[in-house]
């Protein structure tokens, strides 16, 4: 988390909903109307990150009707992970990178923040780059909003 929002607040043991943990994630007004709808899928999203690193933790499904880990309750993990969010986080992820570009941010800068060696940076960034005119559907989903919202061109 960076120091420019407000940390998850974080509720355990009996005070939580379920008698486990509850995470709080605040929005300010203006972050809130960017997101619009589109918040609520995206916490059901990350919440089956969550639940799909415990049950590969414990080897258990502690929701719903089965503890038994089975095909059916990894579909749902598959699904909203590979077709729903990672394409969503890549997108945002050259988005980033793309402003960061245009804000003149340096190469050594953006690879201390991916955590890689500049070539790789400068290998990433070019891959991006080369869309210039066409960015990526998610990257515009990233910057723009989905279908079903119209954003203000300001």
């Amino acid at each position: 988390m960076s120091n420019q929002s407000t940390s998850p607040t974080f509720r355990t043991g009996a005070d939580a909903a379920k008698g486990g943990l509850d995470i709080t994630i605040s929005l300010s007004p203006e972050e809130a109307a960017a997101l619009g709808n589109e918040a609520s899928t995206l916490a059901d999203w990350m919440d089956t990150v969550l639940w799909a690193l415990a049950l590969l933790r414990n080897g258990r499904n502690h929701r719903g009707g089965s503890e038994e880990v089975t095909p059916e309750t990894l579909f749902t993990v598959l699904n909203d992970l590979d077709h729903r969010l990672i394409p969503r986080i890549e997108g945002i992820r050259d988005a980033a990178i793309r402003r960061h570009h245009e804000l003149g941010g340096s190469l050594g800068d953006l690879a201390l923040a991916m955590d890689v060696v500049k070539s790789t940076a400068q290998s990433r960034r070019n891959v991006v780059l080369a869309g210039r005119d066409r960015p990526s559907t998610w990257e515009r989903w990233a910057t723009d909003g989905g279908p079903q919202r119209p954003i203000d061109q300001h």
